[in-house]
C-alpha cells in the first residue's frame, strides 16, 4: 500500500508542478521562440519580460513596475523595443492558402526569371511560363497572375518587398 501512496504522491507533483509552470498566456517559456534571435543579458530580459513574466499580456504575471524595469533594461542595453512589444508585419500575399504563387515565389519553389523595380518603388518577379509576382506600395496592392490581388498597408507592402527581393537573391537574380 505504501509503494501505490509515493507513486501516486509523486504522480501529484509532477502533475501539479507542471501545470503551475505554465505562464499566464498558457505557454512556458521553453515553448516560446519571440526571444530566440537574442543573446546573453538580452536574451535574459527578453524571456524574463515576454515569456516568464508575459508582460505583453492582458494578465501579465508580474506587477507593472517590475515589467517597467526589465523593459528599460533591455532598451538600455540594446537600444530597441522587445521583440515581443513590435507589431508584428505580415505580408497577405505570403500566405498559400489565399496566393499559392507569391507564397510558392518567396519559399523559393518557383524559378524567378527577372526582378524589376518600378518608378514608385514597387517590385515584379517574372515567373516562367509567363507567371509573375508582384507588389505595388502605390497602389497599396500585392499580386500575382494567376493569383489574386490584395490590399496592403503601407508596412505590409514594404514587408512583402523584401520577401521578394530576398527571394531573387537567393536565386542570385538581381532587381533592376
Amino acid at each position: 500500500m505504501k509503494p501505490h501512496l509515493t507513486l501516486a504522491f509523486t504522480l501529484l507533483l509532477l502533475c501539479t508542478g507542471a501545470a503551475l509552470a505554465k505562464t499566464p498566456d498558457g505557454q512556458t517559456p521553453a515553448e516560446e521562440t519571440v526571444c530566440d534571435n537574442e543573446t546573453g543579458a538580452a536574451y535574459g530580459l527578453c524571456n524574463a519580460y515576454c515569456e516568464a513574466m508575459d508582460c505583453d499580456s492582458e494578465s501579465p504575471h508580474a506587477s507593472e513596475t517590475a515589467c517597467s524595469k526589465v523593459q528599460a533594461k533591455f532598451l538600455q542595453i540594446t537600444g530597441r523595443d522587445l521583440p515581443c512589444e513590435v507589431p508584428q508585419v505580415t505580408c497577405p500575399c505570403n500566405d498559400p492558402t489565399v496566393n499559392q504563387i507569391f507564397a510558392d515565389v518567396v519559399a523559393g519553389l518557383r524559378v524567378i526569371l527577372s526582378c524589376s523595380i518600378s518608378g514608385s518603388g514597387g517590385i515584379s518577379v517574372e515567373l516562367a511560363p509567363s507567371d509573375f509576382a508582384g507588389v505595388d506600395p502605390g497602389n497599396g496592392r500585392c499580386s500575382s497572375f494567376p493569383g489574386s490581388t490584395l490590399p496592403t498597408t503601407e508596412e505590409q507592402s514594404q514587408y512583402c518587398i523584401q520577401l521578394l527581393e530576398q527571394a531573387a537573391a537567393n536565386q542570385n537574380v538581381t532587381c533592376n
